[in-house]
């Protein structure tokens, strides 16, 4: 199960207000004052923080992806000045994409124009269709399936 942004949120409200009860009803009791400080700095400082980094790590948006169907595409005559993020976000639009990695000349650290995305699917073709000779950045994508890479002895 998969738990977006606003049930993150929600939980963090509920130990939030939970927090707040504890603390109101034990400012009756005075003696109490220290303990129920150090719950709420619990609460709030370390049980929801954990809680979200446990959620965002089994999380991404609300969207269910299937880790065992990753593929590798090649992505070709990308624009120099995109970057990894906007292409995610351009092929978010199609496929629900795991990473980008966009190759860069080794001396000059310039893009070189192509990547490598690694999408959730079960149909290449059918991603490889809708993104093949489409426009990013004012230039037409070539995609197809990264080739295996090669170890050079």
């Amino acid at each position: 199960m998969k738990v977006g942004l606003i049930q993150c949120t929600i939980i963090s409200v509920v130990f939030a207000i939970v927090g707040y009860v504890v603390s109101s009803s034990a400012s009756l009791f005075a003696q109490h004052i220290p303990l129920t400080v150090a719950l709420s700095l619990f609460i709030s400082g370390i049980v929801t923080p954990l809680i979200a980094s446990l959620l965002s790590k089994t999380s991404s948006g609300s969207v269910d992806v299937d880790e065992s169907n990753v593929e590798t595409l090649y992505v070709g005559n990308l624009p120099y000045r995109a970057n990894e993020t906007a292409v995610k976000e351009y092929f978010s639009d199609y496929i629900s994409v795991k990473s980008v990695r966009l190759m860069k000349d080794r001396k000059t650290g310039k893009r070189k124009g192509y990547g490598f995305i690694e999408v959730f699917t079960d149909d290449v073709d059918g991603v490889i269709s809708k993104t093949n000779d489409s426009i990013f950045q004012e230039r037409t994508l070539k995609v197809r399936p990264a080739k295996d890479k090669v170890e050079v002895e």
